[in-house]
């Protein structure tokens, strides 16, 4: 299989996105294939087969035999929003597609959100980010960086600036990715992250700050 270089265009383009979650309602769907297997499925209450209809202005699904209703936002982190679907789905497509982090400042300016709400949605994204844990270590070749989130500040800039979160990020070549939230960007710190989630023997390559494991 060809690898992709890391500075290769994202696999989904900007308009690519928007031509697959144009409205509300495709993201809502896509909710429905990813948690329920799609809208047409046995009904949890009645038990009957059948293709659930989504109702008139309300981010839920009802059964045409009973009525059941099923709405495919709860207990998500996009639980009574009332920020637009297609808004959360671009956020999150901006944090798997840049390489450096999204502050809040950058999704108020794409969004066009207050800056209270972009906020809320970086963190939101970032914790189910954290939580998002796999089982297995990552193996064969991995690729490691860290990213400083948060928005600007006077004084300091770069590593060591008031203000940011340290992320530290592991994707393994054609498998799955793990972050972790660490405290500093020391060599100490990211080599115990890369041990705790890193399979012995594996090969990591970094940038060229410094970092021995």
């Amino acid at each position: 299989m060809t690898q992709r270089s890391p500075s290769a265009s994202p696999a989904l383009s900007v308009r690519e996105f928007f031509a697959r979650f144009p409205n509300e309602e495709a993201c809502l769907k896509h909710i429905m294939a990813v948690r329920f297997g799609g809208t047409k499925l046995d009904c949890p209450s009645c038990g009957v087969e059948g293709e659930f209809h989504k109702l008139r202005d309300r981010r839920v699904y009802a059964c045409p035999h009973c009525l059941f209703q099923i709405a495919p936002t709860a207990n998500t982190i996009l639980h009574d929003t009332r920020t637009p679907l297609v808004s959360w789905f671009y956020s999150m497509y901006l944090f798997c597609t840049t390489r450096r982090g999204v502050s809040s400042k950058e999704l108020q300016r794409q969004l066009g959100v207050t800056y209270k709400t972009a906020w809320r949605i970086g963190q939101q994204i970032r914790k189910l980010t954290e939580a998002a844990d796999f089982d297995a270590l990552l193996q064969g070749h991995i690729e490691v960086d860290e990213a400083y989130i948060g928005g600007r500040r006077p004084g300091k800039r770069g590593r060591g600036a008031a203000g940011k979160t340290v992320v530290f990020g592991l994707k393994e070549r054609g498998g799955p990715i793990k972050t972790a939230i660490v405290p500093d960007a020391k060599r100490s710190t990211l080599r115990e992250a890369l041990l705790a989630r890193v399979e012995r023997g594996s090969t990591v390559s970094t940038d060229e700050f410094p970092m021995a494991y």
